[in-house]
């Protein structure tokens, strides 16, 4: 039955917005790719593909396979998506050695956890405000925090500001990441690995969830504000608004082919 589960699938080797390409495969399909792209010892001029975001718990509540930490069953977050049938913010990750997540902070401003089944990643995280000074010279965040540019003063002004505040940390088998809110980082699996990860919410974070959210309408208002005598204008701008914090999830999808040749 879940091998025939639908699921979401990155290709690490494409950018796109700020994050990877996505599209959608079987669970069979991503496994047979999985088990050719490791027997032929990760070549680079294939797919590096990593099945992420998926919402196992939600596709099979009953299936029972893990219970959340007690550290972090207080999850307001999690709790309100129970109440409705379409989304949730509980995934598994999966994926073979080199597969990786960009730079980024946690949608909503929430806390995170990652719990490794297998596998080992490294972490690399900036404390907040950090990410200002990792901007290039037209105001862009920086996609990959292990790229060469980070080094071009020209590229990015700033980015030797905040050297020394970088932390990186190896997760391995069994152990449990948490990431506070606001805390950009960018994930590296360093073997095959397969992890489980929720993003939360409670009274711990809810303040900067909250400012978040109305700064986030307030950039939109000030991007559509040319149209604020529109009827439904404020409706508009929580239309888009929602929109933007929605990409934190989705990405542009690109064709999946089910098999892909190696060669030896």
């Amino acid at each position: 039955m879940i091998g025939e589960a639908v699921v979401p699938v990155a290709n690490c080797n494409e950018e796109c917005y700020q994050s990877h390409k996505k599209c959608e495969m079987k669970m069979c399909e991503y496994l047979d790719y999985w088990d050719k792209y490791r027997a032929c010892s990760y070549p680079e001029k294939e797919p590096c593909l990593y099945l992420k975001d998926w919402h196992f718990q939600k596709a099979y509540p009953d299936y029972g396979a893990y219970t959340t930490p007690v550290y972090f069953k207080s999850d307001w977050l999690n709790e309100f998506w129970d109440t409705l049938p379409r989304d949730d913010y509980r995934f598994v990750y999966m994926g073979p050695k080199g597969t990786w997540t960009p730079f980024h902070s946690d949608v909503y401003r929430s806390h995170s956890w990652s719990a490794n089944i297998c596998g080992k990643k490294k972490w690399i995280f900036y404390p907040p405000g950090c990410e200002e000074s990792l901007k290039d010279s037209l105001g862009n965040l920086v996609y990959d925090i292990t790229c060469s540019d980070l080094e071009n003063p020209q590229k990015f002004p700033h980015a030797a500001e905040v050297k020394g505040r970088r932390i990186e940390v190896i997760q391995t088998q069994g152990q449990v990441m948490f990431v506070p809110s606001g805390w950009h980082h960018q994930v590296i699996n360093l073997e095959d690995t397969i992890s489980i990860n929720h993003n939360w919410l409670n009274a711990s974070n809810i303040d900067l969830c909250w400012k978040h959210l109305q700064s986030s309408l307030t950039a939109v208002q000030l991007e559509i504000a040319d149209c604020r005598d529109m009827e439904g204008w404020a409706q508009q701008c929580q239309h888009q608004h929602t929109k933007t914090i929605s990409r934190k999830k989705k990405n542009n999808a690109f064709e999946c082919q089910p098999y892909f040749r190696f060669d030896n």
